[in-house]
């Protein structure tokens, strides 16, 4: 099992074992770090919903609105209820630590290096299956794309391409659900990058190459983002 279809297989059952997910983990500090903290969030928001329904069934409706209780039908408070948990839930895991997103996207493309390798570029058919979803197109003239894939990064789909430009490949990943309020830079096992404010959400360029500036520019602008 590699580190992407490790991954999806959690993203989809963060609770998800077996031979093949314990196996990665052991040897992928990063994967393991990942489940770790979906799991985390499973627990905080199943811990909310269960201490909500409990008071429900025991009667107390503090935890709902003022005078629910006696104005609507049992299930409606429950429902209130649910959504209550779930929202504290929420609360509790985006206000807990997380990890670095410079650190994030290094390893993500730390762990699949095979993906920079390739020389041939893909068909249009397969960048545009990617990139469509997200309502994006890449302009022409940046350079030959020669992996394209859709991934998963920090719980989401993510299109994750690499591009061959002048200067050595580039892996870029556009990712849609992360906001940046500005440059963030990245360095880290021997790569550079950066990751830029868009106008959807935010993309990460990142190689081997010095003086990444002027690629990252060129990678930014050639990205139409759409609508």
């Amino acid at each position: 099992m590699n580190c992407l279809e490790f991954r999806r297989c959690v993203g989809a059952e963060p609770s998800a074992s077996g031979a093949g997910i314990e196996g990665h983990r052991a040897k992928c500090p990063a994967c393991a770090r990942h489940q770790d903290e979906l799991r985390a969030m499973d627990a905080v928001i199943g811990r909310a919903l269960a201490i909500d329904a409990a008071r429900i069934r025991k009667g107390d409706t503090t935890a709902l609105p003022t005078g629910s209780a006696t104005r609507r039908p049992r299930w409606l408070a429950l429902a209130a209820s649910i959504m209550i948990g779930v929202t504290v839930g929420f609360a509790l895991w985006i206000a807990s630590p997380r990890p670095s997103l410079a650190r994030e996207v290094i390893g993500h493309v730390a762990h699949e290096p095979d993906a920079m390798s390739g020389t041939a570029p893909i068909a249009q058919a397969t960048l545009a299956g990617v990139l469509d979803p997200e309502g994006t197109r890449l302009r022409p003239g940046l350079g030959d794309v020669t992996f394209a894939m859709r991934c998963v990064f920090e719980g989401h789909v993510v299109p994750h391409l690499v591009v061959r430009t002048a200067r050595g490949p580039v892996t870029v990943l556009l990712l849609r659900h992360r906001s940046v309020s500005g440059r963030v830079e990245l360095a880290e096992q021997g790569y550079a990058g950066v990751v830029l404010p868009a106008p959807r959400g935010s993309i990460a360029i990142v190689g081997q190459l010095k003086d990444l500036d002027g690629i990252a520019q060129q990678v930014f602008e050639a990205v139409d983002w759409g609508n």
